[in-house]
């Protein structure tokens, strides 16, 4: 490509001068950087299975505990130690292909409601299914988790010693279990504040995304294309009557204050960029000139009015700007500030391909047309406004293919779709309206590819949640069922139930202090991954992570308060007993 322009910047050395090539991998240009977002997503997913495991791995622990005497005894019988480490893995492998396929059942049923939120514009999302190999790498993780996570405890419970195990009688309280145990849960609740931390800062972009001025006014927009009639689409004559016809129609409808034909639409799916330079000079060399979305719409200020687009300075469009008027155009005022910076653009010139000169005769206000999170140093962020009755006849056929019928009502705009519906479709009644959007839900699709990320995030951090509360609850209550005796002893010598309460509490309070902490360091690097997706909104933002940390202390304290409850209701003769 390189030796290509250089060929042709010898051949066209006014045109083609500095003019080069940029290579794109049809790969990279077909999904963009939605390959990040996935394996933003997959990390979350992953962070989720390493929760649930860790959980497992718990639970493990307590329960290989509580078999020690089982296992001294099958010792005692010939069992080496490693038919016990096999029997050990062999119950939690099938511990984690019974939890795969449960997983598989759920979400063969919620794959769709998910699919439900997944944005258009992400690729090849009508190929997600359950498929041979999305079974296949269930089991292999399945049978990876069951392994890995239940090594430590059969190791670990493999390693008896039988006078000490058969003569305990099968109470024993290992510190070895509830340190292991404890770091376990200190991991989940690590884990759980980054997945809560990149929830929330998700949560707070797309919230401040919503509060972002477009630039015009969505509310009570309603936007449709409209076929016109095969009669009269190769006649240029009979589609300007037509467009005219069918504004006076839907204008003449109660409820509607404003109605418009235009070419695009902010936020939609469709561009249409045009060069433009300024002066009367010829046109400059390709790389020389600058770039502007070009806007074709009806006459008069309807567009305007539909759209609530402000008018900063000079005129409108009007009926007089006709073929035989000289050629106008409306400009924003980015494309104002790049094309006269510090000049009044009023009467200004701009010369524009195909149609010539053109006389700047107003200046509105800037829109956002890529997204509610671009700003002005964007790829194209120059608005050029150009009247529909100013088109030469030649080109006006071809500017009907998907041409968008505005208009903006004084209710519900949805609830307007009939009238405007049949009034498009005129007498022959065969002039279809389609692709029928209000504006909001423009802008709601806008953030799709924004809100489908967050959504999953929000749930893999509820399920973090839920999971970190409950590895709290089961460490907690394992811990109290351990020191039944040694609670008796210390209420015996006169501690208090808010004693004991403390005690308990401060244990789970510890452990979540300290996953807190290992989870902010963790969550201060690992959220810089989403700077490039966020908007607005700092990855160090303190007002979030002050929330997850208040949120994980609160489901702490609620976490530890039952087995702690539980604690002071020892009998202590009875704790005492039981030695």
């Amino acid at each position: 490509m390189s030796t290509v322009a250089k060929h042709l910047a010898g051949a066209y050395p006014e045109a083609d001068k500095g003019v080069g090539a940029k290579i794109v991998p049809l790969k990279q240009d077909r999904l963009g950087d939605v390959g990040h977002t996935l394996f933003l997503l997959l990390g979350a997913a992953g962070f989720v299975l390493l929760i649930a495991c860790a959980n497992v791995a718990s639970l493990l622990l307590a329960r290989s505990e509580s078999r020690k005497r089982e296992f001294a005894v099958r010792s005692a019988l010939g069992a080496g130690r490693m038919r016990v480490i096999r029997q050990l893995l062999t119950e939690s492998v099938l511990l984690a292909l019974g939890g795969g396929g449960l997983g598989l059942l759920l979400a063969k049923w919620g794959i769709r409601p998910i699919l439900a939120a997944v944005p258009g514009s992400l690729p090849r999302s009508h190929n997600i299914r359950l498929d041979a190999p999305v079974l296949l790498f269930t089991f292999g993780v399945a049978v990876v988790v069951g392994l890995f996570f239940g090594l430590a405890p059969a190791l670990q419970s493999s390693q008896v010693d039988l006078q000490v195990s058969l003569k305990e009688g099968g109470r024993t309280a290992t510190g070895e279990h509830h340190r292991a145990q404890s770091v376990l849960v200190v991991s989940e609740i690590a884990l759980t504040l980054v997945l809560l931390v990149a929830a929330g800062l998700m949560v707070q972009m797309l919230r401040r995304l919503w509060a972002v001025n477009p630039g015009f006014d969505p509310h009570h927009v309603v936007t449709m294309r409209v076929a016109l009639s095969p009669a009269v689409v190769n006649h240029p004559r009979q589609i300007r009557l037509a467009f005219n016809n069918i504004l006076d129609r839907v204008s003449h409808i109660p409820g509607i204050q404003a109605a418009t034909f235009t070419s695009l639409v902010p936020l939609g799916s469709n561009d249409n960029e045009i060069p433009f330079w300024t002066g009367n000079s010829s046109a400059p060399p390709v790389h020389q000139t600058l770039q502007a979305m070009f806007f074709a719409i009806s006459q008069s200020s309807g567009y305007f009015r539909a759209m609530q687009i402000p008018l900063l300075r000079g005129r409108l469009f009007k009926h007089e700007d006709t073929l035989r008027s000289p050629r106008v155009v409306v400009i924003d005022t980015v494309l104002a500030h790049h094309a006269f910076p510090g000049q009044d653009p009023i009467g200004k010139r701009l010369n524009l391909p195909v149609l010539g000169a053109v006389r700047v005769v107003g200046v509105v206000g800037h829109v956002k047309f890529w997204s509610l999170a671009s700003g002005v140093r964007n790829r194209l962020s120059n608005d050029l406004y150009f009247p529909m009755s100013q088109i030469p006849d030649t080109y006006i056929s071809e500017g009907l293919t998907g041409i968008y019928l505005v208009a903006r009502t004084r209710s519900s705009a949805l609830a307007m779709l009939s009238p405007i519906r049949r009034a498009v479709m005129g007498p022959g009644r065969d002039q279809p309206v389609y692709d029928v959007q209000t504006m909001e839900q423009v802008i709601s699709a806008s953030l799709a590819g924004r809100r489908f990320p967050t959504l999953l995030f929000e749930i893999f951090a509820g399920l973090a949640l839920v999971l970190a509360v409950v590895g709290i609850y089961g460490v907690i209550s394992y811990s109290v069922s351990q020191r039944i005796h040694e609670l008796g002893i210390r209420m015996a010598l006169g501690a208090q139930r808010g004693d004991i309460l403390r005690l308990v509490v401060g244990e789970g309070i510890i452990l979540a202090l300290t996953g807190v902490g290992i989870g902010m360091a963790a969550a201060l690097a690992l959220t810089r991954l989403l700077s490039s997706f966020l908007y607005g909104v700092s990855t160090h933002d303190p007002l979030t992570y002050a929330a997850v940390s208040v949120l994980i202390a609160a489901v702490t304290l609620l976490a530890c308060y039952i087995p702690a409850r539980r604690a002071t209701n020892v009998d202590p003769m009875t704790a005492l007993r039981q030695e």
